[in-house]
């Protein structure tokens, strides 16, 4: 009786709009941020099954509470307890479904810190290599001027004092004098641009270009300067917050005073 082998069966072919690659693990996942509002949902749940309705509320409890007398202070204290207590909740479900995220973000940093680290190190050895070229080109080039617009000086000079002989051999009437003056053509100096420097390989061109650089010398001095920045006002006014906080009471400039506040333990 002879051998026959089982047929093996052709794939399917993929209905319309189907993509006919079969899927990797994890296809069927939600987009990260549609998964984080699933967990950080499931998180509440656990914590308070009626969360959302608990905020409404503690929310529509502070809209409606009156404080008028002590009591009434102490019954909104309770609320602003419960309120708290809903805010734990909120920032631990915020902690534990974050930090995933934020430990897979940290790694995702090293390892992009890790691989620019060697090509930022390489790219500014390279530019620093640059730099000092095109400057010490450029101290070149700078000494040739003074040194052409020395010499143009120097012919200016004798053009200036052939042309003084010949006015006074002229008015001399020393013909000979005047023929045996040389004459001196008043100098031209005509300043070179330097060549760009192009990569032969790939055209890549180098230059130099003249940037403006600053450096404190006097920070008293450079903040009055600039004072009406928005960002040294926010930084100074950070400042003296902190040294308020901090127990500091007089501050030249600055109004410090005390102001009741309503805290609920």
């Amino acid at each position: 009786m002879p051998i026959t082998k089982p047929a093996i069966a052709e794939p399917e072919a993929p209905l319309p709009g189907e993509n006919p690659v079969s899927a990797g693990i994890g296809h069927n996942q939600p987009p990260p941020e549609e998964q984080v509002k699933i967990d950080f949902r499931e998180g509440m749940i656990e914590k308070h099954p009626q969360f959302e309705q608990r905020i409404a509320d503690l929310r529509a409890g502070a809209d409606r509470a009156v404080v008028d007398t002590a009591e009434k202070a102490a019954l909104a204290g309770d609320l602003v307890k419960q309120i708290r207590a809903m805010e734990g909740a909120v920032n631990d479900t915020h902690k534990t479904v974050k930090q995933p995220y934020l430990d897979a973000g940290r790694v995702a940093d090293a390892e992009k810190n890790r691989l620019l680290a060697d090509l930022t190190e390489a790219k500014n050895i390279i530019t620093a290599k640059q730099t000092e070229f095109l400057r010490v080109e450029e101290a070149k080039r700078e000494a040739a001027r003074r040194a052409e617009e020395a010499r143009a000086r120097a012919e200016a000079e004798a053009a200036a004092e052939a042309e003084r002989q010949r006015a006074a051999a002229e008015g001399q009437g020393d013909v000979e004098a005047m023929e045996a003056v040389e004459v001196v053509a008043a100098p031209v100096v005509i300043p070179k641009a330097p060549e760009p420097i192009r990569s032969a390989d790939t055209g890549v061109i180098v230059s130099g270009r003249k940037e403006w650089q600053s450096q404190v010398n006097d920070y008293t001095l450079a903040v009055i300067e600039v004072l009406d920045d928005e960002g040294v006002r926010q930084a100074v006014e950070k400042a003296v917050a902190r040294r308020v906080k901090a127990g500091v009471r007089q501050i030249a400039g600055v109004h410090i005073w005390q102001a009741t506040k309503a805290v609920t333990r």
